[in-house]
């Protein structure tokens, strides 16, 4: 509750354990946060493409804007049926933390298989890279929501989210960045603000 009395507006919650305490975990949450917040859901790469759609669907009434990272970061055709079968719920499929290149985001973008791109810039391993997918996901219409973790790669992100808000995208819809304020308590969103 003290994140929602803080003005926070967007949570994530792990699940692909256990289908059951996820739905539990989610009721509680979407109960707690009420419906015009955000929730988002991320499975580490626990599913094959169809436990993923199943799984998911399970927990669409929840409402989650996105499922991250639903299968192996590697299967780009994978994550395009699952975005498929998942578009008609209102879920999109974010991911992209695990690709380590351009060629890879440029393959998921023409496969429509992700609707957030998740840049990690220290697995990009260089600027240039990092821009080169930001203008790829512009060219395609995709919001970019850098992965972060720690404090330095949380500080980072927010560099390169606003060089995609001034100098590439110009918005800010659907888009976030990993707040440090409260990495001691879990990973907690924010909408960037203008």
């Amino acid at each position: 509750m003290k994140a929602l009395n803080d003005g926070w507006t967007r949570f994530k919650v792990k699940v692909g354990a256990d289908l059951q305490d996820d739905i539990r975990r989610c009721s509680l949450i979407r109960k707690m946060i009420g419906p015009d917040n955000v929730l988002m859901i991320d499975a580490n790469q626990r599913w094959d493409v169809a436990e993923a759609i199943e799984w998911v669907s399970r927990l669409a009434e929840f409402k989650p804007l996105w499922i991250e990272e639903p299968t192996s970061p590697d299967d780009i055709l994978g994550h395009a049926a699952i975005a498929k079968a998942l578009a008609p719920l209102g879920i999109g499929v974010a991911t992209g933390e695990q690709c380590h290149n351009r060629v890879m985001f440029k393959q998921l973008l023409q496969a429509s298989a992700l609707q957030f791109v998740q840049i990690d810039s220290c697995r990009l391993g260089s600027v240039n890279e990092n821009l080169s997918v930001l203008l790829l996901a512009h060219k395609f219409g995709v919001p970019v929501c850098p992965h972060a973790g720690g404090v330095g790669l949380c500080e980072l992100v927010q560099h390169l989210i606003l060089f995609d808000y001034i100098s590439v995208s110009g918005s800010l819809e659907n888009r976030l960045v990993l707040s440090t304020c409260r990495l001691k308590e879990g990973q907690v969103f924010r909408r960037l603000s203008s």
